[in-house]
C-alpha cells in the first residue's frame, strides 16, 4: 500500500504545486457548499485538490466548457474525501471509493436541478469491477488483496437508481486467474449474458508483472456470476494497465474491444507484450480471430488511456517514451485513432503532458467532439478535439490538481 500512496502522489505532484496557491480559498467554502451552485448546469465534474498527499474531491457543476471563466469549487459543489473514482449509469454519477474507502455514493440531479448525494452503498472491500449491465443495474466485483486474505471474490448486483443491492455472490472462486499471480483487474464488461474481467497477472508484494506477452479475460455467467472459462491471446499483452480500469470499451454492436497497454509508464515491470486491440464479439468465449491491431507496431507508440468514440473511432491518450519513469504516465500523446482503418491522427494542439492524475481515464464525448482536461505548463485546461479533423482548441481553465471525473446529467 505504501508502494501505491507514493505512486499517486508522484502523478499528481507537479500539478499540485500550480493550485496550492488555491488551496485557502477552496477549502475555505467547506461550510458553504452548494450556496451558489446554478441549478440546471449540464457538465458535471470532480475537481480533486491535493495537499501534502491528501486529495479532497468536488464534484461541480459547468454550463460551458469552453469558457473563458474557470471552473472551481469555491462556494458550491459535494465536496469528498478519500480517493475517489467516477462511472456513470443513465442519470447516476458513481463515486467510488478507494485506499481506504469502501463505498459507492451515487450523484443525481433533485427536481429543482441541483446535485445531490443517493444512496451509500458499503462495499467490505474497495470493489475493483464495476460496470454497467442493463438500464437498471450494475455490476461490482470485490477481490482480496492477496492470497494471504482470501480464495474467493465477491460479486453484487446493485440498482443504478437508489444504489439498493439486487443480490452478493461470495462462492465464487478467484483461481484460475492466479495461476501464475494474484490478478490485478484492469477491466470489467458486461456483453451477451456474460460479465467479462480483464486482468494482469501481478505479485501483491513487488509489483512484478512476469507474464506481459498475453491477454488473459476470466468469462463469468450473470446473474449467477459462476466461473465460465478463461480465454487467452498471445497476439498482444496483457489487457489494460494497474489501477486504471481501462481494459475494455462496448462498441455499438455492443461487442468488447479490448487494449492492451504493458507500458513501463502504466506499471508494468517488463514491455516486451505489444500494445494494440482485439474483441470479443458479445456472449462469445474467445477472442475475434479475424480482428487484430497492432497499434506498437504501426506507431511505436503504447497505447494508455483510451475513449471509444463509435464508428471504429478512439480517442486515446499514448505512451511515447518507455525511459520516462517507472508509474511517471509521462509524455503522452493525444490521437485519435481508426481501429477500422487502422491509423492514427496525432493532435497537434495539445502538447505531451502527463496523465490526468486519476485512475479512471476522464473524457466526454459529444456532438462531434471530445472534451479532455490536459495538465499544461499553465495549468489544467479543458481542449476540444474535433474527431473528424483531429484538431483541438483549448477551453476552459480548471483551479483544481486534476480531474477525476467529466460527464453530463441532464
Amino acid at each position: 500500500m505504501t508502494h501505491m500512496i507514493h505512486t499517486i502522489s508522484r502523478k499528481t505532484w507537479s500539478a499540485a504545486l500550480a493550485c496550492l496557491a488555491l488551496l485557502p480559498t477552496l477549502t475555505a467554502c467547506d461550510d458553504d457548499m452548494g450556496s451558489t451552485e446554478v441549478p440546471g448546469e449540464p457538465y458535471v465534474l470532480s475537481l480533486g485538490i491535493t495537499s501534502s498527499g491528501v486529495t479532497t474531491y468536488y464534484v461541480v457543476t459547468a454550463q460551458d466548457l469552453m469558457s473563458d471563466t474557470p471552473i472551481n469549487a469555491y462556494g458550491r459543489g459535494i465536496e469528498q474525501n478519500g480517493y475517489r473514482d467516477y462511472q456513470q449509469a443513465e442519470q447516476t454519477v458513481f463515486s467510488i471509493g478507494g485506499l481506504g474507502v469502501t463505498s459507492a455514493t451515487g450523484i443525481q440531479r433533485d427536481a429543482a436541478g441541483y446535485l445531490q448525494e443517493v444512496g451509500d452503498f458499503v462495499f467490505n472491500n474497495t470493489p475493483i469491477g464495476f460496470c454497467q449491465v442493463d438500464d437498471h443495474t450494475m455490476a461490482a466485483m470485490e477481490l482480496p488483496t492477496s492470497p494471504g486474505s482470501g480464495q474467493n471474490l465477491t460479486f453484487y448486483s446493485v440498482d443504478i437508481q437508489t444504489l439498493e443491492l439486487k443480490s452478493r455472490v461470495t462462492t465464487t472462486p478467484v483461481a484460475p486467474m492466479d495461476d501464475i499471480e494474484w490478478p490485478s483487474v484492469t477491466g470489467m464488461a458486461y456483453a451477451g449474458g456474460n460479465l467479462y474481467v480483464s486482468y494482469v497477472p501481478m505479485n501483491s508484494n513487488t509489483y512484478a508483472t512476469p507474464a506481459v506477452d498475453t491477454a488473459f479475460v476470466a468469462v463469468y455467467g450473470y446473474p449467477d456470476f459462476e466461473f465460465k472459462t478463461l480465454i487467452k491471446d498471445t497476439r498482444l499483452g496483457n489487457i489494460g494497465s494497474w489501477n486504471a480500469f481501462n481494459g475494455f470499451q462496448l462498441d455499438e454492436n455492443g461487442d468488447i474491444i479490448a487494449m492492451s497497454n504493458t507500458s513501463l509508464t502504466n506499471g508494468f515491470s517488463q514491455t516486451n507484450g505489444k500494445s494494440g486491440f482485439l474483441k470479443i464479439r458479445a456472449g462469445e468465449t474467445h477472442f475475434d480471430e479475424d480482428y487484430f491491431f497492432d497499434y506498437e507496431a504501426l506507431t511505436g507508440y503504447k497505447v494508455a488511456h483510451w475513449l471509444y468514440l463509435g464508428n471504429g473511432k478512439v480517442y486515446a491518450e499514448v505512451s511515447t517514451n518507455q525511459s520516462a519513469g517507472a508509474w511517471s504516465d509521462a509524455e503522452d500523446l493525444s490521437v485519435i485513432i481508426d481501429l477500422n482503418e487502422q491509423s492514427h491522427t496525432v493532435i497537434q494542439e495539445i502538447p505531451l503532458h502527463s496523465g490526468q492524475g486519476g485512475r479512471r481515464f476522464v473524457a466526454y464525448a459529444e456532438n462531434g467532439y471530445v472534451y479532455a482536461p490536459i495538465t499544461t505548463s499553465e495549468g489544467v485546461y479543458i481542449y476540444r478535439v474535433d474527431i473528424a479533423s483531429g484538431t483541438a482548441v483549448r477551453g476552459a481553465r480548471i483551479s483544481a490538481t486534476f480531474v477525476g471525473g467529466l460527464f453530463r446529467l441532464d
